[in-house]
């Protein structure tokens, strides 16, 4: 099994969402693996360090994968671990020392750390230059040193920064946590916002029916990922792969306006994950294709969540860009029609499946469009969308034209 999987395995009792989980796991490999591997990209080094929130609505149990990932990360030891009420200056710091930690003879030299926080928005004492400081921090690959100086204060000089972060947050205090000048000012588009509106299960608790493996399986597989050092390499088939990709993506950004710039950094994202997702599975340094394809599905899935936060904190509505998205495709479509399925795929970019039902319920009730279950090209049952006869009509009215 993979790392992923032993943690996804472990936590199946558990009712948080999944997908908080599969993060956490990754966050945790990041968080170990420090600056020992990256991927060599023109003359820099890409680091797998990621930023990643667990966004979703009070109740949602987002501490329970954030407290398993740094037990976690504690228990294997390599790096320093951040937790409870801080200050970005405490922190720096700290980061500037060397220390030696518990049960260790070998010194933590370089300024590693890991910053867990269930609840982000009480995490960070409030200070307008932290997401900016933290921003910076996050773009290792340009720092071997990093400085950092207050008039009246001693300068501090971080050793190869690496810094790895995993919150928790309601939409509510996210908005709150996160300035405005941290939208198009990168923190957003450099995090991982993992958005879920649905508990996995139901468990009572109320029997003691375990777990399946020793959690002591889950660090031990996760000190061995630790010892990894070197270059990634790709294997061809995930190189040509990633390239397509990519090419694919400058033509959604060339078309798309994203003021958070998510997807300017989608194929940094991309890379990352494609690093971590290796290294869940074995430690030879070698990103398989099943590792990128894996990554973009998992990535392109994020995606319109950190534009939603862009939008939250810009004071507009989430949900209407994708409306206006879903309707003028109906409008040009030939047929005045497309698949659920169809959807996602074109439009991965601006609404998740669970955006996208939010929005097509919302089309529904206002009479927009009409929603239909009908057998797809190979006979499976899908549902598709039709815009609605007048709507049509009065669209073209106002403003023109109909299919391209």
């Amino acid at each position: 099994m993979t790392f992923v999987e032993l943690v996804l395995s472990y936590t199946k009792n558990s009712e948080a969402p999944r997908r908080y989980f599969y993060w956490a796991a990754l966050s945790s490999v990041a968080a170990v693996t420090r600056r020992q591997v990256y991927l060599p990209r023109g003359d820099s080094k890409l680091f797998p360090n990621i930023f990643v929130l667990l966004i979703g609505k009070s109740g949602l149990r987002k501490g329970a994968p954030v407290n398993l990932a740094k037990h976690l990360v504690n228990a294997v030891n390599s790096t320093r671990v951040y937790s409870g009420r801080l200050s970005v200056q405490g922190i720096i710091a700290d980061l500037s020392k060397t220390v030696t930690k518990k049960d260790q003879n070998t010194p933590i030299t370089g300024a590693h750390g890991y910053l867990v926080a269930s609840e982000f928005a009480a995490f960070m004492i409030k200070d307008p230059d932290a997401m900016t400081i933290l921003t910076d921090l996050y773009d290792s690959h340009y720092h071997d040193v990093w400085t950092y100086m207050l008039r009246n204060s001693p300068v501090e000089t971080l050793k190869e920064p690496y810094i790895s972060l995993l919150g928790a947050s309601n939409e509510i205090h996210l908005k709150d946590a996160i300035p405005d000048n941290a939208i198009g000012g990168g923190f957003v588009a450099r995090t991982f916002m993992i958005y879920a509106d649905k508990k996995q299960g139901r468990n009572p608790l109320t029997s003691q029916n375990g777990h399946e493996m020793p959690l002591s399986a889950l660090i031990a597989k996760l000190a061995d990922i630790s010892r990894a050092k070197g270059a990634f390499s790709y294997a061809p088939e995930a190189k040509a792969y990633y390239d397509e990709w990519y090419d694919k993506l400058q033509d959604i950004i060339e078309t798309t306006d994203d003021q958070t710039g998510t997807l300017e950094r989608l194929h940094d994202h991309v890379l990352k994950t494609s690093m971590l997702v290796s290294l869940s599975r074995k430690t030879d340094l070698v990103i398989e294709l099943r590792d990128v394809k894996e990554a973009v599905a998992a990535c392109s899935d994020f995606t319109p969540a950190a534009r939603r936060v862009g939008l939250m904190q810009l004071g507009k509505s989430a949900s209407a860009p994708g409306t206006s998205v879903l309707l003028l495709e109906l409008v040009r479509n030939p047929h005045h029609k497309i698949s659920r399925t169809e959807t996602l795929q074109k439009y991965w970019s601006h609404f998740n499946h669970q955006e996208l039902d939010l929005i097509a319920e919302s089309l529904l009730a206002q009479k927009a469009i009409t929603m239909s279950v009908e057998k797809d090209e190979i006979g499976r049952p899908e549902v598709f969308y039709t815009i609605n006869k007048k709507v049509l009509q009065n669209y073209i009215a106002k403003y023109g034209g109909g299919p391209s």
